[in-house]
């Protein structure tokens, strides 16, 4: 790891980080972000923006190696061991327990890596073709709660997974961001699930969704209430 990085961290309101997480280089946490025992994130290259709401198990590892943000967007959960490199990330998905993804290979939204999967670019893929951002089906006159997940509907989603306030607080302007990323040499593209010992890859349906995510808003509530009681947090 290079010994130049240095450490700029900005954490969102309603985060619970656990002290002994490792956390180095340039990395923004967006509100309600959640991060375990053990987990590693690091920022080596270019800097790494979560959107809220994301979970982050223990011993798993998220790097960005490229000179551009790797961009996360909201609700995501990394499961146990995992390892992932993706250029970006979108929103609601899986990552299962020590499963992987490459650097050159960006994540789409709902999308489900099983346990111990490895995904990496495809050498027969069709040529990249950035995945449809999803859009928010709530009334705009209903107030939300901010900083919460919803499990009725998707969070809104943001081009390249990130809003305008994550790219700001990331220190480049929102505008040139797109324009400024590599080509990944793949994509899972929305609802892709990842699965068997062959890495094989099916289009999954909408079925289900409201559940999982009521299953994810679960989960999320329990640790924001149990991590403090069991172990010490980071002061920023």
């Amino acid at each position: 790891m290079p010994s130049d990085i240095v450490d700029a961290f900005k954490v969102g309101a309603k985060s619970v980080i656990v002290a002994d997480c490792d956390l180095r280089g340039n990395v923004t946490l967006g509100a309600g972000t959640i991060l375990q025992p053990r987990c590693t994130i690091l920022a080596v290259a270019g800097p790494i923006v979560f959107g809220e709401n994301n979970i982050v198990e223990e011993n798993a590892v998220i790097v960005n190696r490229n000179q551009e943000p790797m961009l996360i967007g909201d609700n995501n959960l990394f499961e146990v061991g995992c390892r992932v490199e993706a250029q970006s990330i979108g929103s609601w998905n899986t990552f299962g327990i020590r499963s992987r993804i490459v650097s050159s290979v960006m994540v789409g939204n709902h999308c489900v890596v099983g346990s111990g999967c490895l995904v990496q670019a495809d050498p027969f893929a069709s040529p990249f073709r950035h995945p449809e951002p999803l859009h928010d089906a709530r009334d705009s006159s209903q107030p939300g709660t901010e900083g919460e997940p919803t499990a009725s509907t998707p969070a809104e989603s943001r081009e390249e997974g990130v809003s305008e306030l994550d790219a700001q607080a990331a220190g480049y302007p929102t505008s040139a961001a797109p324009s400024t990323r590599s080509t990944p040499a793949d994509c899972l593209s929305d609802y892709t699930h990842v699965f068997g010992s062959e890495n094989r890859r099916r289009k999954a349906g909408e079925e289900g969704g409201g559940q999982s995510r009521a299953l994810f808003v679960k989960h999320w509530e329990y640790l924001r209430e149990t991590l403090p009681r069991y172990h010490p947090l980071k002061m920023f």
